[in-house]
């Protein structure tokens, strides 16, 4: 082998490689200095400083990832709680970005109202016995729609998860619709490793979340009792905010009974 021919590709790979740390670091000439994103505390490293976010996309910047941030003062790292909910702004420093202020989202966003009677269906599940909708009627149902590459699905379902173990003595079900067209053991793979107790149903065709109108994921429906839609979610939430339980307390209230008639 002709080792000098290497050498115009060993240079070529150091300075991809180069380019990409840059681009998630300092793009020299970038038009902004600062940019804001919100994301999930995963770890606090007081002796390092740094926090690890699971965090949506920043826009103009990097894509959606968990990474560890340095922060700018130590004392930023007070009171941060694994599991919170922030908001950050990223600054620049030599070769590197660094939290310049970081935040807990105290104000959640309403849910979504909407009204319309949910479409009945039947689908496989991960247990192989098959769940047909209707048999739910009389409980309040979570019905989340999600895949095992959508990263906000991964974000948001413990917090679905934690839902359903608070309110399930209370009439609470959750049917956690899976859109993967992987093998089943992928996905089973991925429900144990997350260690989550939902129902899981398989929609491979999409068949079902095309009924439901589903153009995103996740795309969360909750109903109630008497098999109304009264909340479309688009995108991630955190379920087990103040504003989603007090709406999920509010479709418990009603009397199963009634809603039965």
């Amino acid at each position: 082998m002709n080792k000098p021919g290497l050498h115009p590709w060993i240079r070529l790979l150091v300075s991809s490689a180069l380019c990409w740390h840059l681009h998630l670091a300092v793009v020299p000439g970038h038009a902004q200095s600062r940019f804001d994103g919100e994301g999930r505390v995963v770890a606090v490293d007081e002796s390092h400083g740094t926090v690890t976010l699971d965090h949506g996309p920043i826009s103009g910047l990097m894509p959606a990832m968990r990474m560890a941030f340095p922060v700018q003062h130590s004392e930023q790292l007070l009171g941060l709680q694994v599991g919170a909910l922030v908001r950050f702004s990223l600054q620049a420093r030599d070769l590197e970005w660094v939290i310049a202020a970081i935040e807990p989202v105290e104000d959640h966003p309403q849910p979504n109202l909407t009204s319309f009677p949910a479409p009945d269906f039947t689908l496989p599940t991960l247990s192989g016995a098959p769940i047909r909708f209707s048999d739910l009627r009389g409980k309040v149902v979570l019905l989340n729609f999600w895949a095992t590459w959508c990263g906000s699905c991964r974000a948001e379902m413990p917090t679905i998860d934690g839902l359903y173990r608070r309110y399930k003595d209370r009439g609470l079900e959750v049917l956690a619709v899976n859109l993967d067209t992987a093998p089943i053991a992928k996905i089973q793979a991925f429900v144990g490793k997350a260690g989550v107790s939902l129902r899981v149903g398989l929609d491979p065709s999409s068949s079902t979340a095309r009924s439901y109108r589903v153009l995103v994921l996740p795309t969360t429906y909750l109903i109630d009792r008497a098999g109304n839609v009264i909340v479309r979610e688009v995108g991630g939430r955190d379920w087990l905010d103040g504003v989603s339980q007090r709406a999920v307390e509010s479709l418990l209230q009603q009397p199963e009974a009634t809603a039965r008639r």
